[in-house]
């Protein structure tokens, strides 16, 4: 079954614990975390690519025809009100990938796995040996539940009404989760991407 499938990578965070803005940690010479991720997700078809980002972040960084910059104005708000400015971007019927800036590995093979499960007013997540890991995809009526809501949801309380639905990966890289500079290091030492 063809759906139509859009893209959103919270990049909003002031990334204290990191000393630096996050979406700009270098992979490899000339490509960043949020360079990397756009890509990726732009290859596969997700259109439009939504990245979230802050005051002092400079959009034009990262404009491009397939992405559209959202500026997060309230990080006061937390991550939910990031997802939120996000999904109101995502158009009618589209299903949603989420994934994290800071959460750097993407597979192909993965994201048809879990639009292979996906129910259509749930969302399905990823699975290394029973932790969840990322991205998440919303289903179509999932996202209709966030993208028409006025006041600031909790997300993951919102998630736990939803069906979900889990997708064994056996690559522990979809637990990655690059928040300070010794992540980062370990990170670079790995350094392992598929395209």
């Amino acid at each position: 079954m063809q759906i139509s499938i859009s893209a959103i990578i919270p990049a909003a965070g002031n990334s204290t614990r990191m000393g630096g803005d996050k979406a700009l940690l270098s992979i490899r010479e000339g490509v960043t975390f949020a360079g990397h991720l756009v890509n990726c997700f732009g290859v596969f078809g997700c259109k439009p690519v939504i990245l979230i980002v802050n005051e002092k972040s400079d959009p034009s960084r990262f404009q491009s025809e397939q992405v559209i910059t959202v500026v997060n104005h309230a990080l006061e708000k937390g991550r939910s009100w990031s997802l939120l400015l996000g999904l109101k971007q995502v158009p009618a019927d589209h299903a949603c990938f989420i994934q994290n800036v800071d959460n750097p590995f993407l597979d192909p093979e993965l994201l048809d796995l879990l639009i292979g499960s996906l129910p259509a007013d749930g969302y399905a997540v990823p699975v290394f040996q029973g932790r969840g890991g990322h991205p998440i995809l919303l289903g179509s009526k999932a996202v209709d539940l966030f993208r028409l809501k006025e006041e600031l949801p909790d997300f993951r309380q919102v998630l736990q009404q939803m069906r979900r639905t889990e997708v064994d990966f056996p690559d522990e890289r979809i637990l990655w989760n690059i928040n300070t500079p010794h992540d980062y290091k370990q990170f670079l030492h790995w350094r392992k991407f598929s395209r």
